[in-house]
């Protein structure tokens, strides 16, 4: 007989703040500010501050103007308690999190900006200006959670 374990799956919502590990940095918090409806694919916020233990959640730095990173996401995190979640934002005003315009690069296609509708539909694509300062936008994609956690060591690294 062979054992067979099954991930817990956990619940998520549009509002819930959550914390990811990020090696031996710490962790950050992130927020989900929309979710797919049919594929439950969500897109989170992650902000720019790094905290030695799990932490509660963070109005000072739950804002628009700590994201240090915005990105569609697997659910590996949840799903195995690697990435507690840790609470709601109550209130969330989803009109206060637009999606952003995303910049997709391609290998042999030249960058192009994404737009996605309210529920993470793409509904528009363009080439992206000569000149433009790339650096300010996000880029498209969807991440798993390992991807996620690396990306934002990356980041922190990069700004400190």
């Amino acid at each position: 007989m062979t054992k067979i374990s099954l991930l817990k799956k956990r619940r998520y919502s549009i509002g819930d703040v959550f914390c990811v590990p990020l090696a031996e940095k710490g962790y950050c918090l992130g927020l989900i500010t929309h979710i797919h409806p049919r594929l439950r694919v969500p897109l989170g916020c992650f902000f720019k501050k790094l905290y030695k233990k799990v932490p509660a959640i963070d109005r000072k730095i739950i804002r628009k103007e700590n994201v240090i990173l915005v990105k569609k996401f697997g659910i590996q995190g949840f799903d195995d308690g690697s990435w507690p979640i840790i609470g709601k934002l109550d209130p969330f005003e989803i009109k206060e999190w637009p999606i952003p315009i995303f910049l997709r690069r391609l290998n042999l296609s030249p960058p192009q900006f994404v737009y996605y509708n309210q529920d993470l539909e793409e509904v528009k694509s363009e080439e992206v200006s000569e000149g433009t300062n790339l650096s300010l936008y996000h880029e498209d994609g969807l991440g798993g959670s390992g991807f996620v956690e690396n990306r934002l060591i990356r980041l922190f690294e990069d700004n400190s």
